[in-house]
């Protein structure tokens, strides 16, 4: 039977996703949004969905580029599995 593709939404594993990928790389939400000119807040109301307008679409797009959309795909397909098993 053939996996069932998800999208990925925001909401807290795609919050997950990124804050592990930016401790993979010895980093922080704070540190990677000073350049980004935006706040950790709305980084993260924006990475879980409480603040969904073009700009959080935008940001989110600028997260997944940053993690590379393959890898964040692959990772956010990864967890969604674990949250189903368990």
């Amino acid at each position: 039977m053939p996996e069932k593709v998800r999208t990925i939404q925001p909401g807290p594993v795609f919050y997950d996703v990124f804050l592990g990928y930016l401790r993979v790389i010895g980093t922080n939400l704070k540190d990677w949004c000073a350049p980004h000119g935006v706040t950790p807040t709305n980084a993260k109301s924006a990475a879980t969905g409480g603040w969904n307008g073009v700009k959080a679409r935008r940001l989110r797009q600028k997260m997944i580029d940053e993690v590379g959309e393959e890898t964040f795909a692959r990772l956010y397909a990864d967890r969604m599995r674990r949250e189903d098993a368990a």
